[in-house]
């Protein structure tokens, strides 16, 4: 019985937490840890990750650490990017790899949000930087609230001449170890080429720049920003 009636507990939790106003997400997340290969190098990672015919998924980004949070020398991060968890159960598929081996066993799935009305990533390139930034949803707040502050945000930005684009993914699967549930969220700003994202932090760091995450923000314990080299493996 009281097994029951923490799942009800459970359900009724995860109906509440979202029955406020928010898009629904634009795209599926699936983020795993990998690394290279003894003898091998990040380029001849890339090179046969692209060479492969992977089908299945909308986007697939391998994401090399520039400025971590205490990453490996031989580590980086691949994004598999799907509509939903029906489009990634359907079409799930783990290919072989000879440069570099990933972590499959403990992946990560966020839903993901995109915030402003930037769209523009990766123009004419296939390398781009990006940043994110890991933060809790604090207690008594929902993603929808979270979502509202980061959208304003973005649109501030974008009419101050930011042209990167913008969005916030939520974890809902994967490890999370300390931290309660669905509290964990990432913001992400992509440049529209490694030189965007470079002028919207130059932009950022102008001025009375602000210590610490703003009171009374849903959102907190924020950590500063890892910046990453994101190349293109797959696209449409």
């Amino acid at each position: 019985m009281k097994e029951a009636r923490g799942v009800l507990f459970l359900l009724a939790f995860s109906i509440n937490a979202y029955a406020q106003d928010v898009p629904g997400p634009n795209s599926l997340y699936v983020a795993t840890q990998c690394s290279v290969s003894d003898g091998a190098t990040f380029a001849e990672v890339v090179e046969e990750a692209r060479s492969e015919s992977i089908s299945g998924p909308n986007r697939v980004f391998f994401r090399q650490p520039v400025a971590g949070n205490n990453a490996a020398p031989n580590q980086f991060r691949r994004i598999v990017v799907w509509d939903n968890m029906e489009h990634w159960a359907t079409n799930v598929l783990i290919t072989p790899a000879e440069t570099y081996t990933c972590d499959n066993a403990n992946r990560s799935f966020w839903t993901n949000r995109v915030l402003g009305t930037n769209r523009d990533a990766y123009v004419g390139t296939d390398v781009s930087l990006v940043t994110t930034r890991l933060c809790f949803i604090e207690r008594g707040h929902t993603i929808s609230d979270v979502y509202e502050t980061l959208n304003d945000g973005a649109l501030a930005r974008e009419a101050r001449g930011d042209t990167t684009m913008s969005m916030v993914s939520h974890l809902f699967l994967g490890p999370s170890t300390g931290t309660d549930m669905r509290t964990r969220i990432i913001i992400r700003r992509i440049g529209d080429s490694e030189a965007g994202l470079a002028r919207s932090l130059d932009l950022s760091n102008e001025g009375n720049v602000g210590i610490g995450t703003p009171v009374n923000a849903p959102a907190g314990h924020c950590q500063d920003a890892a910046l990453t080299r994101s190349y293109i493996i797959t696209e449409p």
